[in-house]
């Protein structure tokens, strides 16, 4: 992990990340490595340790007694600026946290039944 972990998460101009894609194939040719190394890949990548991030926090804020709700779709420039964020920084999702109150307005809820989205596969 000393060697893979600061070669894949470096960074450098587009040739460099195409150049770490090429070197990464080349060594999964011998042995089971990820084969996904280009500035892109690696963006994909944080993001969705970023989700991950945020369902863990989720779920905890959950069990602490608050509702939580992702937020995407936002303005990117706006966000930065509010929070003081330089440029260089991509927010991923915002994670919005507050206590229920009761009284809201509720509209008609539809839930899917549980069988109809799960299949148990074996015993």
């Amino acid at each position: 992990m000393t060697k893979v972990v600061p070669f894949l998460y470096s960074r450098g101009c587009k040739v460099w990340g195409w150049a770490r894609h090429l070197v990464m194939n080349a060594i999964a040719l011998f042995r089971p490595m990820m084969r996904r190394g280009t500035e892109s890949d690696m963006k994909t990548v944080l993001h969705k340790s970023c989700a991950l991030v945020a369902q863990t926090f989720m779920l905890a804020m959950s069990e602490a007694g608050y509702d939580t709700c992702p937020v995407e779709g936002f303005d990117v420039r706006r966000v930065r600026k509010a929070l003081g964020l330089p440029s260089s920084v991509e927010p991923s999702l915002i994670v919005s946290c507050g206590i229920r109150d009761e009284k809201r307005p509720l509209g008609d809820r539809i839930r899917v039944p549980f069988e109809s989205v799960y299949e148990r596969i074996g015993k």
